[in-house]
């Protein structure tokens, strides 16, 4: 079992107003991030009222990017790590064999700038679980349904939304998943 959660947190009434170019300016819509993996979660997810002062930390369209990136290469590449955009020696390693993915948690104290890398950390640990086995087809499909889902989200906020710089390569990445 794969599944995806997340949660948009962000003020509505504040998005809904803003033209193209104060969205590009602000940036990545904020919330709650978390991968099911059979019995292990990844991330933070809940759908309870929000505390006071809890915000959401998470840039969603960058963790569904990094995981439609994934989908793309996965294939010919048989390895590809994503970095967790909120720790900087964190990364999910996804490794294909046959029809699977093996998933794991890795840590290294390599230096490493980009966010998806196709060859193995040097130096890694694993550091939480390991080789959690995904059906890799299951695996694309909830990528592909849940960043369609995220985009008609933010449709419904902000029509202008899904014309932003990054909404636009999320769609190009999510085109050549589904190819």
């Amino acid at each position: 079992m794969f599944e995806i959660k997340y949660r948009i947190i962000i003020d509505e009434s504040y998005w809904k107003t803003m033209n193209l170019e104060q969205i590009e300016k602000e940036g990545g819509i904020e919330g709650f991030f978390q991968i099911n993996l059979h019995s292990v979660d990844y991330g933070y997810y809940h759908n309870r009222q929000l505390g006071e002062g809890e915000e959401g930390f998470d840039i969603i369209s960058t963790w569904l990017s990094n995981l439609l990136e994934v989908c793309v290469l996965i294939d010919g590449t048989k390895y590809v790590a994503i970095k967790d955009t909120e720790s900087y020696n964190t990364w999910l390693e996804f490794i294909s064999v046959d029809n699977d993915l093996l998933v794991s948690v890795v840590q290294s104290d390599s230096f490493i700038s980009e966010y998806v890398i196709t060859k193995p950390i040097e130096n890694r640990v694993y550091s939480e679980w390991r080789d959690i086995k995904v059906n890799k087809e299951k695996f694309i499909e909830e990528v592909v349904n849940k960043t369609k889902n995220f985009i008609t989200d933010l449709s419904q906020i902000n029509p202008l939304l899904s014309m932003s710089q990054r909404i636009v390569q999320l769609q190009s990445l999510l085109d050549k998943a589904r190819l």
